[in-house]
């Protein structure tokens, strides 16, 4: 009888020990093999670049078949003993020293998963044109999302940005509701929160008009301040409004935010930073992890394997920040000017470092800079 043995050496094994190593520095005390398929599940996402579990179990070092590989990986999802969030605050609380005393910016925004059966709505910060993820949640329902159900996720991040100075809230029209903008001034925080162009507003003393009947030409903007905004609950606040720039898919149309902030032109340029999430969104899916392909129908589920996807992440920023400060680009980017994000760079450069079979540190450091913008999109 011939006996099956899978010797643990290569790559995955490498990056394993580089992964776990980083995780136990915070979580001494977890369990151990829910430490050890953690890291696995997170070698398998770098590897496959994909969030199937039949791709992830791939790079799984263990002698079970690929069916008993899979079922382990079913199981640390559907663990309920692992609170992501705590698995999380400490990883991401060591990143964000670099951040004290720094005045930053924060926003949210949510992703349809598996064919819109699941929502995922995350706050991130933004940084070198993407957002580092500091928490989110998952969602069963589809449409506008309110303040109350994320009241939890919102008093976490609150408590992760204690050591920062200022905040600046970002978000775009699916949190338009103004209970975010109370929420945010409750919390400390200044916001930049743009509102649908039915919203109706009003001075004190005159009627009430929809922000869609007012006159502002295309390509000009108009700041109001002092404003009482809707009928349904006064909400005092500065209002921008401008026009966005037509594309070959989408023609102009009429952009309204609304702010707590001094009325000026650095409103509406500081609310273009809110791309930087959707743009990590598709980091995680088409440009990194295929998320999009997910058929995952619990939400406790997801939210593990959203917490995997943050930490693998972290990794590809730091690596990306790395190859741009030691001016490395030239060996991932072959452009003449920057051509991949942050995120691309790292995730290129632990390639190729994988492929030299020298695994790089991970330190779990990152660093406030800002870097050139990228000459086209990746």
């Amino acid at each position: 009888m011939l006996q099956r043995k899978v010797i643990i050496m290569g790559s995955s094994h490498e990056l394993y020990t580089r992964v776990w190593t980083t995780l136990h520095q915070f979580h001494p005390t977890l369990h151990a093999r829910r430490l050890a398929t953690w890291a696995w599940v997170i070698v398998g996402l770098l590897h496959a670049r994909s969030v199937h579990l039949s791709a992830v179990a791939l790079h799984l070092a263990s002698d079970a078949e690929a069916a008993g590989r899979i079922a382990r990986i079913r199981r640390w999802l559907a663990n309920p003993w692992l609170d992501t969030q705590f698995l999380y605050r400490p990883l991401i609380t060591h990143v964000l020293t670099a951040w004290r005393n720094r005045d930053i910016t924060i926003m949210i925004d949510g992703c349809y998963v598996n064919h819109d059966k699941l929502q995922m709505v995350r706050l991130s910060l933004s940084h070198c044109y993407r957002a580092i993820p500091l928490a989110w949640q998952v969602m069963s329902h589809h449409g506008n999302v309110s303040v109350e159900s994320c009241q939890r996720m919102l008093n976490r991040v609150q408590q992760l940005l204690i050591g920062t100075r200022r905040v600046t809230f970002l978000a775009d029209r699916g949190f338009r509701d103004w209970a975010w903008a109370a929420s945010c001034q409750r919390r400390g925080w200044d916001y930049i929160i743009r509102i649908a162009n039915t919203t109706t507003i009003r001075w004190d003393d005159g009627p009430w008009m929809a922000i869609n009947t007012m006159a502002v030409k295309p390509g000009k903007s108009v700041y109001l301040r002092n404003v009482l905004l809707t009928q349904d609950g006064e909400w005092r606040c500065t209002i921008a409004i401008t026009w966005t720039r037509a594309t070959k898919t989408k023609p102009a149309e009429r952009c309204a935010v609304i702010t707590n902030r001094e009325p000026s032109k650095w409103i509406l340029n500081h609310y273009l930073r809110r791309m930087h999430i959707e743009e990590s969104f598709r980091d995680d899916k088409s440009g990194g992890f295929d998320l999009d392909a997910s058929r995952l129908r619990d939400p406790q589920r997801l939210d593990r394997l959203l917490l995997a996807i943050a930490v693998a992440t972290l990794w590809m920023y730091e690596l990306g920040e790395r190859v741009l400060k030691d001016e490395q680009r030239a060996h991932v980017d072959p452009g003449y000017q920057r051509q991949l994000s942050v995120f691309q760079l790292g995730w290129r450069w632990l390639r190729r470092a994988l492929s030299l079979a020298d695994i790089p540190k991970w330190n779990l450091t990152l660093h406030p800079f800002q870097p050139e913008r990228v000459a086209a999109k990746c």
